[in-house]
């Protein structure tokens, strides 16, 4: 059996190592807790769309690169997940800028990310901005339009109501325009007059100023025309029961029309020349002939104009 002093000396060491494993047991939690969160932090890249403000007065800006800022972040989990769902947006503030290229600092500060989330890096950290003078200045407009009209038509007038805008814009860009085109307009096989709303091809950093409202173009088609001659047409006498000759018996003609009838036209059947003989007795008369002709035509020349009649019983 153990004495006292023994009994006593057991207990001291297993108290001793009792408090040692209580010490490390401890230090252990302490590093937990205070190492479990950078434990779980995350990094990610996100892009964030970059825009501008604050143009100085009498500039335009007709260069911004890049449109996208690449920044790495660094957060817990939970808010790493969640930033995606942000609708981050960078707007540099160019207040300062002056014609020709100017590099300006990117600065997240305003940009509102959580509490949560650390910047670690940002691509780029300078944006690439080339400003000019902004000018006005009136330019007419030309009607512009593709395809072929239908086969008996051509394009007699193009016109744009109204004919001139004012624009506004880049000096360096705007300075040489001295009219602008619209955008193509189809003709292929119209074959009547019309008006279209239009727009243009405008080079980009260029805006229209005036008119606000709608711009037409108003397209106009005419009929092609075409001439041809008859020759040797019978005279015939017309409204009179006596016996007549007319000298001389024939007439040449020319008739002007659209090419679709001028070209289908048969002198026999649809030209009718005659000399009204209603209410002369016999005798020598000098007379014209009357002429009739299809519709959409006219009579552009005739030889002979004047005709002897003589009338017998």
């Amino acid at each position: 059996m153990l004495n006292k002093n023994t009994r006593q000396q057991i207990f001291n060491i297993f108290r001793q190592k009792k408090i040692k494993w209580l010490a490390v047991c401890l230090a252990i939690a302490i590093c937990v807790y205070f190492f479990r969160p950078v434990a779980s932090l995350e990094e990610t890249d996100i892009l964030i769309p970059a825009g501008f403000d604050k143009i100085p007065s009498g500039l335009t800006i007709t260069s911004f690169s890049p449109k996208n800022i690449e920044v790495r972040v660094r957060g817990p989990k939970s808010a790493i997940k969640d930033i995606g769902n942000l609708k981050l947006l960078y707007s540099a503030d160019l207040s300062n800028v002056s014609t020709g290229l100017n590099s300006i600092p990117v600065n997240l500060e305003h940009v509102g990310f959580p509490k949560k989330i650390s910047i670690i890096d940002v691509n780029p950290a300078l944006l690439d901005v080339v400003a000019d003078i902004e000018i006005y200045k009136k330019v007419s407009v030309e009607v512009f339009y593709t395809g072929e009209p239908a086969s008996n038509f051509f394009i007699s007038d193009a016109l744009a109501k109204p004919s001139s805008l004012i624009l506004r814009g880049p000096e360096k860009l705007l300075h040489p325009i001295e009219k602008v085109l619209t955008k193509s307009i189809d003709i292929n096989g119209a074959s009547k007059s019309f008006k279209k709303e239009i727009t243009f091809d405008l080079p980009e950093n260029i805006d229209i100023v005036f008119p606000s409202g709608v711009i037409h173009a108003e397209i106009f088609l005419k009929e092609k025309f075409a001439t041809k001659r008859f020759s040797n047409i019978s005279v015939k006498g017309k409204n009179t029961k006596y016996s007549y000759s007319i000298t001389p018996p024939a007439i040449n003609i020319e008739i002007k029309g659209p090419v679709n009838i001028i070209e289908k036209l048969k002198a026999k059947e649809e030209i009718n020349v005659y000399v009204d003989l209603k209410g002369l007795k016999p005798g020598i008369y000098v007379r014209r002939a009357a002429i009739t002709l299809p519709v959409k035509t006219t009579l552009s020349g005739v030889e002979p104009e004047i005709f002897s009649v003589k009338i017998v019983q």
